[in-house]
């Protein structure tokens, strides 16, 4: 849900400034790209029979985050003309701040 109103934002931007909505769009992918390969990575087991194979599973999606998280940043410095750094990196600080106000929110739903 996050994602869809991150690019609906960011196709709304485009109009008016290119750049903008493109450094809108990078900002929100960085942060919700390797988040959303880390939750599908790190999720695929559970119960108690599989508590070895999902504590490895958490630690390969971990990884494979930060990866990906680091070659979204190379692509971005890489294309740095392109984009407005300043509205790229406030669009990633917003992006992380929800995601991590969502998965409190999710958290402290009662079940």
């Amino acid at each position: 849900m996050l994602w869809l109103a991150a690019v609906v934002l960011a196709v709304a931007v485009m109009p008016i400034d290119s750049i903008w909505g493109l450094s809108l769009l990078w900002g929100f992918s960085v942060c919700l790209l390797p988040a959303i390969c880390f939750s599908w990575y790190s999720f695929k087991y559970r119960g108690a029979r599989a508590a070895v194979t999902a504590v490895n599973a958490f630690y390969r999606a971990e990884a494979i985050k930060f990866f990906l998280t680091a070659l979204l940043f190379a692509a971005v410095f890489h294309r740095a003309d392109k984009i407005n750094l300043l509205v790229f990196f406030l669009a990633f600080i917003a992006a992380q701040i929800f995601s991590w106000l969502l998965t409190a929110l999710t958290l402290k739903q009662p079940r």
